[in-house]
């Protein structure tokens, strides 16, 4: 029985946590040296919410970021060599969202 409880508390924890952070999303197109970065809430684009771009100094933009009107963020590598880049934003809940992503050189 005890088993059993502990099962449902902690089937019920997660259920929580999922709903909670799934109010807050990251959607990422990339194509060659570009990338994209939209952030929804609820489904709709959330804008000035900020963003952390971590990855190449030869990006065109790094560092923190908020969303635009859009609620998305774009990235282009310069580099002549292909990087990968990291995109953070923190939800109500102090939760990290990740989305990574690898972009081609300039050419």
């Amino acid at each position: 029985m005890k088993t059993l409880t502990t099962a449902f508390a902690i089937a019920a924890l997660s259920t929580t946590f999922a709903a909670s952070a799934a109010d807050l999303q990251l959607h990422v197109f990339s194509h060659n040296n570009n990338a994209t970065l939209t952030v929804t809430k609820d489904g709709q684009p959330v804008s000035g919410y900020p963003v952390s771009v971590q990855g190449a100094s030869t990006l065109t933009t790094n560092g923190n970021l908020e969303t635009a009107e859009n609620g998305s963020v774009s990235v282009k590598n310069l580099s002549n060599q292909p990087q990968s880049v990291k995109f953070t934003v923190t939800d109500d809940n102090g939760n990290n969202i990740v989305a990574k992503r690898f972009l081609g050189r300039n050419s």
